[in-house]
């Protein structure tokens, strides 16, 4: 439900960074950018890296875009992605800890 409502309201905005803001994307540079996004998750499943595909993707859209030219990169839009991947893991546990303990807290006593 969750993902599906992240896709709904942010799905677009996500599309239009990776796709456009960050560097420009030809249709070669796609295809290059998907290969090395399926080779990097075949092999670390090979391996046993839990991994993750967005992760694989900004990478793959980094890398062409520097090998391209290392001002085709929006480096500050970068630096900002980079950081919320940080922000993201800690706030989500911190917004669940707290609807965890309302629920068990303040809800399931009363139940």
């Amino acid at each position: 439900m969750g993902i599906c409502a992240g896709l709904w309201v942010w799905g677009r905005r996500v599309i239009q960074t990776l796709g456009k803001d960050l560097t420009p994307i030809t249709p070669s540079s796609g295809f290059t950018i998907e290969l090395a996004s399926a080779f990097t998750v075949v092999v670390a499943s090979n391996v046993g890296l839990p991994i993750s595909t967005t992760h694989c993707k900004v990478g793959s859209v980094v890398a062409v875009g520097w090998i391209r030219s290392r001002k085709a990169v929006d480096w500050h839009l970068f630096r900002n992605i980079f950081l919320a991947w940080f922000v993201t893991v800690p706030l989500s546990g911190l917004f669940s800890a707290a609807f965890m303990a309302l629920f068990v807290y303040g809800i399931l006593p009363y139940v």
